[in-house]
């Protein structure tokens, strides 16, 4: 948007003030012929890494994850015909969400810890949330979907190597979060996540996420059926990683860099 007007300008009405503090995150200017580009490949990549492990591509959805990048990649990502989009911070999310309310079948997914205070920007506007990852959040994520009259689609992230500096539950409390998430009323308990470490060959950390869906199927059949879900979604997999976790089952792959380039550092 320029900075200049004319007399014919002025008479454009301003466009209403931004809620995000950092202006850049809503405005910055885009590549879109390069995003285009680079989301083309991206989709190319995900539909050959399915039918190598024998899978259509229609069964895996691709989150391009546009945290702290501006509104307006977003947009031009959605030009290209992707629908499903990546928050981790719930403020950027709600300032997104707001400057393309336009967009009516964006669909968005909220990868990242949810504090307590700023569930209201999240819980019934996002279409999965994938990241349950405490008790205390969980409980008042529940309150706040029941009080909203909503059922929130969820998925429980474990920390399968119990990194201190992720968050996530960790396997031996994986039973209690079953019993009170299907125990939910304001939630639909839709799958796992999960991020492997970084140093590590993800293989194995993916085929072990896809080895506990396997065991809560078994465990909570009957509850799931009456929970009107079956546990079908797998979150695991991002930009230098997804081909191996389509290889184990993902269903769901949250690719940011290899859309968008390299992130810009969120700011304050």
């Amino acid at each position: 948007m320029s900075a200049t007007h004319d007399a014919d300008s002025a008479m454009v009405p301003p466009p209403p003030p931004l809620l995000h503090t950092d202006a850049a995150v809503l405005g910055a200017a885009v590549d879109h012929p390069g995003l285009a580009a680079r989301l083309g490949e991206v989709r190319q990549q995900v539909a050959d890494a399915c039918r190598a492990a024998g899978r259509g591509p229609d069964t895996v959805t691709l989150i391009a994850v546009s945290k702290n990048h501006p509104a307006a990649a977003v947009r031009a990502a959605y030009a290209a015909g992707q629908r499903d989009f990546g928050e981790s911070y719930a403020a950027e999310f709600r300032d997104k969400r707001a400057a393309l309310q336009d967009l009516t079948d964006l669909r968005w997914h909220f990868i990242g810890h949810l504090q307590r205070n700023k569930m209201k920007w999240v819980v019934g506007q996002v279409a999965v949330h994938h990241a349950v990852d405490d008790m205390v959040g969980l409980d008042e994520l529940t309150r706040r979907a029941w009080a909203l009259g909503v059922r929130q689609d969820v998925l429980l992230q474990i920390n399968l190597a119990s990194e201190p500096s992720k968050r996530g539950c960790k396997e031996a409390d994986v039973p209690v979060f079953a019993d009170v998430l299907l125990r939910s009323p304001g939630v639909r308990w839709c799958g796992l996540m999960t991020l492997p470490p970084a140093e590590d060959d993800p293989a194995p950390w993916f085929a072990r996420l896809a080895s506990w869906q396997t065991r809560l199927r078994a465990q909570h059949g009957p509850a799931l059926t009456l929970h009107g879900s079956d546990l079908a979604v797998l979150s695991m997999g991002m930009s230098t990683d997804f081909p191996a976790a389509i290889a184990a089952g993902a269903t769901h792959v949250r690719i940011g860099t290899a859309v968008f380039g390299p992130r810009p550092p969120k700011s304050g």
